[in-house]
């Protein structure tokens, strides 16, 4: 998956508008919440090794109660001074002890192998909302 800016054809020749898309900035708690779970995910994949969040952005597309507990989705612009840019999708699971997991971390691509099932038949809307493309 090709990580975009606002307003930047993909690969298959749509374009990602800025004002189509209805991202929004994370609450402070939401920003407190991400910070840590790519912290955790980091700290046990030991890379990248030193990356500073650049960007956080949360997509307003928001999931009902379903199989795969997933609500809402954001994503994590990182940059690591060795390893270079990253792009984190993360999602916000509820349970018995809810929170935001990383569900896909890399340069390209990401999101693009997670399994359309966790997105309840709105992988599209949620992946463009969040500018992440697959070819």
């Amino acid at each position: 998956m090709t990580l975009l800016g606002p307003a930047v054809a993909s690969s298959s020749g749509r374009t990602s508008a800025g004002a189509a898309s209805a991202v929004r900035n994370p609450t402070v708690e939401e920003r407190g919440a991400i910070k840590q779970a790519i912290f955790d995910s980091v700290a046990a994949k030991g890379r990248p090794a030193h990356p500073v969040i650049t960007r956080v952005r949360v997509s307003t597309v928001t999931l009902s109660a379903g199989p795969s507990r997933y609500r809402k989705f954001a994503r994590v612009d990182l940059n690591d001074p060795k390893a270079g840019y990253a792009g984190a999708l993360l999602g916000y699971y509820v349970a018995s002890i809810s929170g935001w997991k990383v569900v896909d971390i890399g340069s390209a691509e990401v999101g693009c192998s997670v399994p359309a099932k966790l997105f309840q038949g709105k992988t599209s809307a949620i992946l463009l909302d969040l500018m992440l493309d697959c070819p």
